[in-house]
């Protein structure tokens, strides 16, 4: 016990510190998520009038920038309110045999008194939370003793995702996603010039999404966007000229190799595929319960049939790898809750959504794309790189609404890529390179409007006899 104490002593946050984990290596500030503002409105409300959230967990894939937004937030509540912030190192703990009990309590000896006797807020980090043992019975603890200690946890999605009920009621579960396209510039522009920062247009994403997704009609969302363009194209104008680069190749970029925060600094891109492919091991081997040399084997070999693959056949899939379909839906089931994969459902009818028909995505297009390189090399096939689209298409749905809301289009006729059911029709999108036609979203028997998005489509087009929108890929990635 004298070691933790030691330990959680050595570990209370210093002003150095916190300058040293939220700069680069050359002192530079490093940019701030969208994601920032609401950890940083959680924190202001419960330092100021002791307000819900007061545990949170960030989850995500590895590499998107968790323990960094963590550090971020904390400095906000060292000038702000508290210097009482504590870091915990699970990984560091488990090395004395200690738990996350015994930091309660050794908590406890340091403020000498019971953490519910405390008289003021502080903060409290604990990372790699998952690594450690009952972690999910003694955060219960936790947030029953400590009612005025704010918990801020980053963990593994795959087993974060499957907390005990208690445990779910009781902490706020913050998913952290990939950069969006506005997130990568802003960190683009602060590498290439740090006093240049190109900063996402104030609530132009919101509109956006509001316009794609909840206009009344075809007729209004027109209006709406057309409003909008003018704005739209002067960001894109101030991206080119501040960065030197055309829009296509950031987005290529973006796509492709950073869109995960941990490897924007990283130029050599056969580096960044080597990175990715060794971030799915650790993944398969650290996060995932249940994974033993024969189900790594698995992983791995349906992680390269998937990269392929439209939809999920899991009868194929079950006799190909010589296992139960249920065996291939658990294994499925699981790199979805790592958030490797995207799963959607079709839609259709109640019956075939509950039923076994599947489509997945990579919730990071890089990883598929890391699978390609071992495949097909450096170059790209139209049709595969349409695939990448699909991908962060499928993030960004996921990402800006709720659960339930997507599915992708099911049938033998050809079908959009996701049915969005907002309002009382559909939306349907389409995601590709060079769409030119509309029979993807016509072909479907009822809709509200439809949205096809093309990488070669340079401007706004309009067919109003269909009630379909042509959107250029850089304008819906500013969603």
């Amino acid at each position: 016990m004298n070691e933790l104490i030691e330990y959680i002593k050595n570990n209370k946050v210093t002003k150095k510190r916190l300058e040293a984990e939220i700069s680069d290596e050359r002192n530079r500030k490093l940019p701030r998520r969208t994601a920032y503002e609401t950890l940083r409105s959680y924190a202001k409300n419960f330092f100021s009038n002791g307000a819900q959230p007061r545990m949170i967990a960030l989850s995500g894939l590895r590499g998107v920038g968790k323990t960094t937004l963590t550090w971020q937030t904390a400095n906000y509540v060292y000038d702000k309110f508290t210097t009482k912030i504590y870091f915990i190192n699970v990984d560091d703990i488990n090395r004395i045999n200690a738990s996350i009990y015994d930091v309660i309590n050794s908590l406890e000896e340091i403020f000498g008194r019971s953490l519910n006797e405390l008289d003021e807020r502080i903060m409290l980090i604990i990372d790699e939370v998952h690594e450690a043992s009952e972690w999910q019975k003694d955060l219960k603890i936790l947030y029953e003793r400590g009612k005025k200690i704010f918990v801020l946890a980053t963990g593994s999605s795959a087993l974060l995702l499957q907390s005990s009920i208690d445990l779910a009621s009781r902490w706020t579960l913050f998913k952290i996603f990939p950069f969006s396209f506005p997130e990568f510039i802003l960190a683009k522009s602060w590498i290439v010039n740090s006093q240049k920062l190109i900063f996402p247009v104030k609530g132009l994403g919101a509109n956006l999404r509001e316009i794609f997704f909840y206009s009344t009609n075809y007729e209004e969302a027109k209006e709406r966007i057309i409003s909008i363009q003018s704005i739209i194209k002067e960001y894109l104008s101030v991206v080119v000229k501040t960065i030197s680069e055309t829009n296509q190749s950031l987005i290529d970029e973006y796509i492709s190799y950073h869109n995960i925060a941990r490897f924007l600094p990283i130029e050599n891109k056969i580096l960044i595929i080597e990175r990715v492919l060794d971030l799915f091991n650790r993944i398969l081997l650290k996060d995932i319960p249940e994974s033993n040399p024969d189900n790594l084997f698995i992983f791995n070999r349906l992680l390269f049939r998937l990269a392929l693959s439209d939809e999920i056949n899991f009868q194929t899939l079950s006799n190909e790898f010589r296992i139960k379909e249920t065996e291939v839906e658990r294994f499925i089931a699981t790199l979805n809750h790592a958030e490797i994969l995207n799963v959607f459902l079709p839609h259709a009818g109640i019956r075939s959504k509950t039923g076994r028909t599947q489509k997945a995505f990579f919730m990071s297009p890089s990883l598929r794309r890391a699978l390609f390189f071992r495949i097909y090399g450096d170059k790209l096939k139209d049709e595969l790189r349409a695939k990448l689209y699909e991908d962060i298409a499928a993030m960004y749905l996921k990402r800006n609404l709720s659960e339930g809301i997507v599915s992708y289009g099911y049938g033998r006729k050809k079908n959009p890529d996701f049915v969005i059911e907002t309002m009382d029709s559909p939306v349907l999108l389409e995601i590709g390179i060079s769409k030119k036609t509309s029979s993807q979203i016509t072909n479907y028997r009822k809709y509200r409007y439809g949205i096809i998005v093309s990488s070669k489509l340079e401007n706004l087009k309009c067919d109003d006899t269909n009630k379909v929108f042509f959107i250029p890929l850089k304008w819906f990635l500013l969603i």
